[in-house]
């Protein structure tokens, strides 16, 4: 929902002024319905206090208000039920209304004393009443109408045409119709008060009216703007959540025709040579209008505009001569169109357009929040180009690294092969020097070896990572595994393994051979870095809701704090470890990241020097595993 242009504001007016009126005209049928009981009361207290009135003729009036308001409350229902009826017909409810009780306030003030009745001053509940409910003519009119009503009923009562009830109190007659000058006096004081009483709340009702328009104004203005701050909001998070740039723009071109209420948006972009415009991604458009829609710069003085980053905005494609595509889109049923430009850091890469069936569509205000969306796109664009970039150069480095060290493995494999040849001695006795050279290239050929084995298993699990498929995978076979391949090291070191799965553990969802390789590294890495005599403890429990923790423990070198930061970077080695094994690749824990990162899962370790470490592995649990 967009913020309301100025054809908005006439209907959000009349709007909010038919809904004041409704809610004031059916509290008033509400309120009547205490007037009869509220006379008959009054009647018979009047009595107890000694004021004599014609007390039936005063109940017949309170019956016949009683009646009138039954029918009022019946058409009121219907009102409710049909919320869209228009403001003649609110305001003729409200006058048949005004006209009854006019009615029957004059028919009480005439048996209650005529113009010296009590009940006179009575009448301006009702000048206000409709100057809260009627326009301000009508309301002035009414109050006009009551002065005229109290004039008639003076002058008729005190000339003999209309019979009189003069007011008794205790037998005593108090009674100014038949006396000119205090008659008088009266009629002008109460048309003044009328008159007065109807003008200052006919005036404070228009206030209050502008009021609460500009409140519903305002209150429309804020819904719009948090309509597009949530949409900039969701853009935003679908630019970061999604990195194929053709995906993010589907999405945001469907976010924005909502917003702006178009039927149909666009993002086109330049060609490399920037000499033509193709679109690349379209919500609502016709097929025919996206597919192969190529438009061409040199032929559009608009389009050149709008790329030298002047906003175009249209009620009527067809008066544009310049739009290259009008009579397809008018084809298309779209008449308004508006056109901002796709910048980024200066640089214009193509055009986001909006389009609309209703002729002069879009508000200035649309033009405000496209720019600012527009700026969203760029970025998507380029953070979508970005990351394919990133996306190519490290599958092209994975293909190197396997190409490589698939080269490299036959060559040192069959060094390996020499070197045990030569110290086997199959080839001749060796002298001590000969012997300690033929190990240090033993040695360090089967550390190359390793690397290369290594880098195999980081490349492929880098490859393999959108192709993993996800099986329950058992914990207790994963704990069994890791005895049977790790128990004879532990043994000849004099450590301590411990290998549990707590009770009611769930499967995991993973690639078993994949777990397994993890495993492998993190369990090896313990034991290697744990001196004779030390423990290593391996721990899988369920975790949350939906997960399945995984604790490799050992009483190890442990790590330093500032080392930590790096542990999983490729390549890397902590000082301690470089001292205490001076081979090694820095390549286990790198590969340990990618295999718990490919199963959407997470690792962290908790490390103190000489006090060994523990490393957590948080994996998704399989569905429906008990």
């Amino acid at each position: 929902m967009s913020r309301p242009g100025l054809s908005d504001e006439l209907h959000l007016r009349r709007r909010v002024i038919r809904e004041e009126l409704l809610y004031r005209a059916l509290w008033f049928v509400s309120l009547r319905w205490w007037v009869p009981p509220g006379i008959a009361v009054l009647a018979a207290a009047a009595r107890l206090a000694g004021l004599e009135t014609p007390l039936l003729p005063i109940l017949a009036v309170a019956a016949f208000i009683g009646a009138y308001n039954t029918v009022f409350h019946l058409l009121r229902r219907r009102i409710e039920a049909a919320p869209d009826e228009r403001m003649s017909g609110l305001y003729a409810f409200t006058a048949c209304q005004m006209s009854l009780d006019y009615l029957a306030m004059f028919l009480l003030i005439h048996f209650t004393g005529g113009v010296a009745s009590p009940l006179g001053f009575f009448a301006i509940f009702h000048v206000v009443f409709a100057a809260l409910l009627l326009p301000r003519r009508g309301a002035v009119s009414f109050a006009v109408l009551v002065v005229a009503g109290m004039v008639f009923l003076g002058l008729t009562e005190s000339s003999g045409l209309l019979a009189h009830h003069p007011v008794v109190f205790h037998g005593q007659v108090l009674d100014v119709a038949r006396q000119p000058f205090p008659l008088a006096v009266t009629m002008l004081s109460y048309a003044a008060v009328m008159l007065i009483a109807s003008i200052s709340t006919t005036a404070v009702a228009a206030m209050l009216r502008r009021r609460i328009v500009a409140l519903a104004n305002l209150s429309e203005q804020i819904v719009g703007l948090n309509d597009e701050m949530r949409a900039l909001h969701d853009m935003t998070q679908a630019i970061v959540r999604t990195r194929n740039a053709d995906d993010v723009l589907q999405l945001l071109a469907g976010e924005l025709a909502s917003v702006v209420g178009a039927e149909a948006t666009s993002v086109e972009l330049l060609s490399d040579d920037r000499a033509t415009l193709r679109c690349t991604a379209s919500f609502g458009l016709p097929p025919a209008l996206v597919e192969d829609r190529v438009v061409e710069v040199a032929r559009s003085s608009l389009i050149r505009r709008i790329l030298a980053g002047e906003p175009y905005v249209t009620g009527d494609i067809t008066r544009s001569d310049s739009f290259q595509l009008s009579a397809e889109l008018v084809d298309a049923g779209l008449r308004s169109a508006m056109l901002v430009p796709l910048a980024v850091e200066g640089r214009v890469i193509g055009i986001l357009g909006a389009y609309c069936s209703r002729p002069d569509g879009f508000e200035p205000e649309h033009v405000s929040f496209l720019r600012m969306a527009a700026d969203l796109v760029a970025i998507a664009i380029e953070n979508g180009r970005a990351y394919q970039a990133v996306e190519a150069l490290a599958e092209e480095r994975s293909h190197f690294m396997l190409r490589i060290a698939h080269d490299l493995r036959a060559p040192l494999a069959a060094i390996v092969s020499m070197s045990e040849l030569l110290r086997g001695e199959y080839k001749g006795q060796l002298g001590p020097e000969q012997a300690d050279c033929v190990a240090r290239i033993d040695r360090r050929a089967r550390s190359m070896l390793d690397m290369l084995n290594e880098l195999l298993v980081l490349a492929r699990s880098r490859s393999r990572r959108t192709t993993l498929e996800l099986r329950p995978v058992d914990a207790g076979g994963l704990a069994g595994r890791i005895l049977r391949a790790f128990g004879d090291a532990a043994r000849q070191k004099g450590q301590k393994l411990e290998v549990s799965v707590v009770p009611g553990t769930p499967p995991i969802a993973g690639d078993e051979k994949t777990l397994e390789e993890m495993l492998d590294n993190l369990v090896s890495n313990a034991i290697k870095y744990t001196p004779e005599g030390g423990e290593v403890a391996v721990r899988f429990a369920p975790e949350g809701i939906g997960l399945v923790r995984i604790e490799v423990r050992d009483s190890g070198i442990g790590i330093p704090k500032e080392d930590q930061a790096r542990l999983f970077s490729e390549f890397f080695r902590a000082e301690n470890a470089r001292r205490l094994e001076s081979l090694g690749t820095g390549l286990g824990l790198a590969i340990v990241k990618e295999m718990v990162a490919a199963h959407g899962g997470t690792i962290e370790v908790d490390s103190e020097p000489g006090r060994g470490s523990v490393f957590t592995v948080r994996l998704p649990r399989a569905e429906g595993g008990a």
